[in-house]
């Protein structure tokens, strides 16, 4: 069978773009499969990477900011049960709980989003027996339900017991 020759072009207002595949050979006896994914943000999106501080939120206890926005999205670092000196509360887990939801809840808005923009938490535990306590109160603050991933570590930052972070919409 004949080599063959595909091109891909793309034209999009006021820029080109164009990909050239030659000679993609197809045999009977040979199957092949190519995929291609594209990502495409127009120069008009593009939004420069911008750090967020909130003197409400515990501060930065390492070389990193509490949280940054990038085109249209707010990553927040992780949030321990803390206050905006960094010196960690002490009290139940609801407690804790509280503290680390406040303090992302200060940071986002600070960002120009809030807690029902979060599109995705992690939350961290010393012992993972202590995330009942903890959902109870975190259902509160997240009635709308984001994707959300929980694990055990047994070291967090500064002594903590939990940690949480998240990405949310601006």
């Amino acid at each position: 069978m004949a080599p063959t020759t595909r091109y891909i072009v793309q034209t999009i207002p006021t820029l080109r773009t164009t990909a050239h595949i030659s000679q993609l050979t197809t045999r009977s006896n040979i199957s092949s499969r190519l995929s291609i994914r594209t990502f495409f943000i127009s120069p008009s999106s593009l939004k420069t990477v911008e750090p967020v501080f909130s003197p409400k939120a515990v501060a930065p206890i390492g070389p990193y900011t509490q949280a940054i926005k990038a085109n249209g999205m707010v990553f927040l670092s992780g949030q321990i049960p803390a206050d905006s000196q960094s010196k960690l509360i002490e009290g139940t887990i609801a407690e804790k709980t509280h503290k680390m939801c406040q303090n992302a809840k200060a940071v986002l808005e600070e960002a120009g989003s809030s807690l029902d923009k979060a599109v995705k938490v992690t939350v961290y535990f010393n012992d993972l027996d202590d995330m009942q306590e903890m959902n109870e109160v975190y259902a509160k603050y997240f009635p709308h339900k984001p994707a959300r991933s929980a694990s055990e570590s047994p070291k967090l930052p500064a002594g903590a017991s939990m940690e949480m972070d998240i990405i949310a919409l601006q």
